[in-house]
């Protein structure tokens, strides 16, 4: 197992490598000069050439691209991921405190998503056919075509300006989280929920289940002890992709409800063209995406006995 781990993480360090060049190249062919963006943050004079020239000169730009890279690419690896060029902050401190707060508000949105979608769909798949599966497979319809920022503005509508439930932005307690949250888990809840009712429905036809189901063994025993432990398998594998892309991707919940996590923080990069930033923000995604798949793969070791680790089967 630990074997296995180890030769997953480095297989994908290439993947790394590739990801951050590609990203460094793409911010510095990025129109817009970061030396202008801090001289002029206000917009309300120009800069003149000279300026330009010392600030550029400061921030390094006028090395050559590979040697930037390269001494990004050793600092990181000595733990310095460098500094803000707009606030002048360590990029390492500003990403651990960030990241807590998208963390938290993935995991939610990951909880959401997994219970509420693996519990309807379990009810959807033992009721095939009724007028709630049909009820739950035209909403999941509808769920799937809702546009996040759509749905975040008519949450805050509802839930923070007419009935004052809830904060429409800010962090801090629970109650901070379950808009954001509900917006990122929406449509993977409707995802998982159909996936779930497959899954079930594909292992209620399978030998083992008939058997079971011959023996006069009752419903509720058939579905968390036979069908259930099988078909919630590829569901695990899909909440994992998820749980990543959230990490990496909840930009319009976190920049409509004003959270202060690692993804607000990668738009304020693109935004004033901090190509330090963002290549810290590549590096931590693509660590966190690789851990997270290599968590799931060996939980799904754990629960599947028939996969074995390493071997073609």
């Amino acid at each position: 197992m630990i074997s296995y781990c180890c030769k997953r993480i480095l297989t994908a360090v290439p993947v790394l490598l590739g990801i951050s060049l590609l990203a460094f190249i793409l911010g510095v062919l990025s129109p817009g000069d970061p030396a202008e963006f801090v001289l002029n943050q206000d917009g309300l004079y120009a800069p003149s050439e000279e300026q330009l020239e010392a600030m550029r000169e400061e921030l390094g730009l006028n090395k050559p691209l590979w040697l930037r890279y390269g001494l990004w690419l050793m600092g990181v690896l000595q733990g310095d991921l460098g500094s803000s060029y707009i606030t002048g902050r360590d990029i390492a401190a500003e990403i651990a405190q960030r990241l807590p707060v998208t963390l938290e508000l993935a995991v939610l949105a990951l909880l959401m998503a997994g219970v509420g979608g693996i519990f309807f769909g379990s009810i959807c798949a033992v009721y095939r056919g009724s007028f709630f599966d049909n009820f739950v497979k035209n909403l999941t319809n509808i769920m799937l075509s809702i546009p996040g920022f759509w749905l975040a503005l008519i949450l805050i509508l509802i839930f923070s300006e007419q009935l004052r439930w809830l904060p429409t932005s800010g962090t801090g307690s629970l109650k901070y989280f379950l808009l954001p949250a509900f917006v990122l888990a929406f449509a993977t809840m409707a995802t998982v929920c159909r996936f779930m009712r497959g899954a079930l429905l594909t292992e209620f036809g399978r030998q083992y289940f008939l058997v079971a189901k011959v023996r006069g063994i009752n419903k509720f025993n058939l579905l968390t002890r036979y069908a259930l432990p099988n078909a919630i398998i590829p569901v695990i594998a899909l909440l994992g992709n998820y749980f990543a892309s959230v990490l990496g991707g909840s930009v319009i919940a976190e920049s409509i409800f004003a959270i202060p996590g690692i993804s607000s923080m990668a738009l304020e990069a693109i935004r004033y063209r901090d190509y330090p930033v963002l290549q810290a923000y590549v590096l931590v995604s693509g660590c966190t995406l690789i851990l997270v798949m290599v968590t799931v793969d060996l939980l799904i070791a754990y629960l599947n006995p028939k996969v074995k680790l390493g071997e073609r089967s």
